[in-house]
């Protein structure tokens, strides 16, 4: 057992966490704790103990001050709850509320996470670490996503000219070969497309019109990853749905999450930044500007700070600052 382990296993015997976990088991959703004098990495295995020891709790969402302190806590989670799924929800932006730059890298993080929670499938043992500028942000609707999910399994009979139709409404771009999310090429009886909603892209092989294989693989090398039965097709999460199909993404996580708040003052007052700061950056788009980002823009699909106290009220909420 490597030495992370036994201070995990520690932690996780530790009297004042297991008093944690046995107030978030037995209180529920009404739940409101702060936790005192913890520094540095003790947030991390504190987090992590209880983690560990709630198999009842499905779901727990860090909510860090900023991007920098949320990948250092992604970092110490990844290492300490090995075997546990822990995901980072970020922002669209290449710098945190500034709107210029699009990051297509971590608009497919946020996509891999909605359809991953709304998806049909069971979901394990989740941890979510985020920050309030990839918050404010809203989120495709479950059963809007849901209705909007195109399913495609081994065995089925598929249209190509319907694939390719479908693909196009969904903002998906032909190309020869795709290497980033939106694309797809199709050859023969080979379709390649890669999705908003999946890491690595998807290769299906017709005989005729029924689908024969179903694997995702490796753009740069061409090299197969994974063989599957079916696989989900999803549109763009962030310029394909209207605001009023959007809510925020409290209200897509399981009711039994449990959010861990650095400060919940700060998540506020950052969210009133975020706020004026979309405000004023939308005022100056032109139709001469990215078409994402004039489709992300165009209803204010955001978390404005006053609609958060009722977002997190059904939520244990632990409190790691203020």
């Amino acid at each position: 057992m490597s030495n992370l382990s036994h201070l995990l296993t520690a932690y996780r015997k530790h009297p004042s966490v297991q008093q944690l976990t046995q107030l978030l088991k037995q209180q529920g959703k009404d739940t409101r704790l702060q936790l005192k004098g913890l520094s540095g990495a003790q947030e991390s295995f504190i987090i992590a103990g209880a983690v560990s020891g709630m198999e009842n709790i499905k779901c727990h969402l860090l909510l860090a001050n900023a991007k920098e302190e949320a990948a250092y806590r992604l970092n110490d989670l990844e290492g300490l709850l090995q075997g546990e799924l822990v995901s980072f929800f970020p922002d669209s932006f290449k710098r945190p509320a500034y709107f210029d730059d699009l990051n297509p890298t971590q608009m497919l993080q946020r996509s891999e996470l909605v359809s991953k929670i709304t998806g049909s499938a069971p979901m394990g043992k989740t941890v979510v670490v985020t920050y309030p500028e990839a918050l404010f942000e809203k989120v495709v609707k479950p059963e809007v996503l849901n209705k909007s999910r195109i399913e495609v399994k081994k065995g089925e009979k598929l249209d190509a000219d319907f694939v390719i139709q479908v693909l196009v409404d969904y903002g998906f771009e032909r190309a020869d070969f795709v290497f980033e999310p939106g694309q797809f090429s199709i050859r023969g009886g080979i379709i390649d497309l890669f999705s908003f909603g999946n890491e690595f892209p998807y290769r299906i092989e017709l005989f005729d019109d029924e689908v024969e294989t179903i694997r995702t693989f490796d753009p740069t090398t061409q090299l197969s990853q994974k063989n599957l039965s079916s696989l989900s097709i999803v549109p763009n999460l962030s310029t394909r749905f209207r605001r009023d199909e959007k809510v925020s993404l409290f209200q897509i996580l399981p009711p039994e999450t449990v959010l861990w708040i650095k400060d919940y003052q700060f998540f506020l007052d950052r969210l009133q930044y975020c706020f004026e700061r979309a405000e004023q950056f939308a005022g100056k788009l032109t139709a001469l500007e990215a078409s994402e980002l004039r489709e992300i823009f165009r209803d204010r699909a955001f978390l404005y700070p006053g609609e958060v106290a009722d977002d997190v009220a059904d939520f244990a909420q632990v409190f790691l600052d203020k």
